[in-house]
């Protein structure tokens, strides 16, 4: 999690932990419940998995409680280990002769963040999360085995870290995304739960429809979907069909239709990606949506101004002219984030707002339903050709004036 305080340990110690999965004896059958598609010991369990600094994976656990095997998404060794003790830290030091020398521990019944799980395992001493400066103390820590010795007064020699006192922005998000310690008791816990792991899961710079439309139909899709069979390349895939679909429908003359249609591949663009992060099922073929996107979303320019051009010689170009901003805008972004390691959209104030109307399939999709269903189809096609190249020369001009600029690059 860059930005987080705290010294960084060295590669040698980053490589060794251990992860340590706690269930406390009050914590009844908590663990087991699902919560976002996944019950919650099984999503610590691939977030732990997930850190390369894990090595393996212990659960502490009642000998009355029997679990079931963990699924291929925990690719780390992992153990089970009964214990009778009954709260954290006394769990702890019971086990203490199974763990390693140094570890990072979490009880089983919280949704825990992954940033969290990433900072724990980057500090090179003993620490525990608190809520808040002042807070109470919470069950989880990055910790030695001599922090267990008999001797020591519990967690009162451990340094204590606010998570309120952690930064919470999230590139990989594009902004501002609260970092959540949930604990999960009841029904009520897991509806709170569900409503947190949706805001965690939704990208923070996006254009007016994706941010004030979509959410409200993307998430009562995930919520029936997270659980089930279904997976986001799936659902990915369906998107990609349905996208060609629209083509046609434009090819053929189905404008109205088609753009309907075009509004719900909007909808299931952003299922997919979201479902994944909240199932933890990401996989490298998902990487590759935004190439599937792109030839796509150009299809239906190509189409609009195949279908366009009987009654406009223009037109044809316009949609070649447009897939050609629309390519060299993914060049200023692409530009941006190997150069920069940062999105584009989030390069600059102006850029951020800008981000909300900018010529992106989603804006160009209202324009078309706006002109299709009031009867001047080919004006708002122009229109959108006007704005993307608009959208190409803000992007690529920022990209362009940042490259020539050198020092003022580097001090951003």
């Amino acid at each position: 999690m860059a930005g987080f305080s705290g010294p960084v340990p060295n590669t040698a110690a980053v490589q060794s932990l251990q992860a340590v999965v706690v269930w406390e004896s009050g914590a009844g059958e908590n663990p087991l419940r699902a919560v976002g598609g996944l019950t919650l010991l099984e999503r610590i369990l691939r977030q732990l998995s997930d850190l390369d600094a894990i090595k393996s994976i212990v659960v502490l656990k009642p000998a009355t409680v029997s679990l079931p095997p963990a699924s291929g998404r925990v690719r780390k060794p992992l153990e089970y280990y009964d214990v009778s003790s009954a709260k954290f830290w006394e769990i702890l030091c019971e086990a203490r002769d199974k763990l390693a020398e140094d570890f990072i521990a979490v009880a089983a019944d919280f949704l825990i963040d992954q940033r969290l799980f990433a900072w724990l395992a980057r500090q090179p001493e003993d620490v525990m999360l608190t809520s808040c400066e002042g807070g109470s103390v919470e069950p989880a820590a990055r910790l030695s085995r001599r922090s267990l010795e008999p001797t020591k007064p519990q967690w009162a020699h451990l340094q204590l870290v606010a998570i309120s006192s952690l930064p919470s922005h999230w590139e990989a998000m594009h902004g501002e995304v609260p970092l959540h310690f949930h604990q999960v008791t009841d029904e009520d816990d897991g509806k709170a739960g569900w409503k947190i792991l949706l805001d965690h899961v939704q990208k923070r710079t996006l254009e007016l429809p994706a941010q004030y439309f979509d959410p409200t139909f993307e998430n009562l899709l995930i919520r029936r979907l997270a659980g089930t069979r279904v997976t986001a390349n799936q659902v990915t895939l369906l998107t990609t069909l349905v996208g060609f679909v629209v083509t046609v429908l434009y090819y053929t003359g189905w404008l109205r239709l088609g753009v309907l249609v075009a509004i719900f591949v909007e909808v299931l663009d952003g299922v997919d990606g979201k479902l994944a992060r909240i199932t933890r099922t990401t996989s490298r073929a998902g990487e590759y949506e935004h190439v599937l996107d792109f030839f796509y979303e150009n299809s239906w320019y190509l189409a609009l101004g195949l279908h366009f051009r009987h009654g406009n010689p223009h037109a044809l170009n316009a949609a070649l002219l447009m897939i050609l901003f629309d390519l060299a805008d993914n060049v200023a972004y692409a530009l941006m984030d190997v150069g920069r390691g940062l999105s584009l959209d989030n390069a600059s104030p102006f850029l951020a707002r800008f981000r909300l109307i900018g010529g992106r399939r989603n804006i160009y999709s209202w324009l078309f339903l706006v002109g299709f269903f009031l009867g001047f189809p080919t004006h708002v096609f122009f229109v959108a050709v006007v704005w993307a190249g608009i959208t190409a020369a803000i992007h690529g001009g920022w990209v362009l004036s940042k490259a020539l600029s050198r020092p003022a690059l580097s001090s951003d």
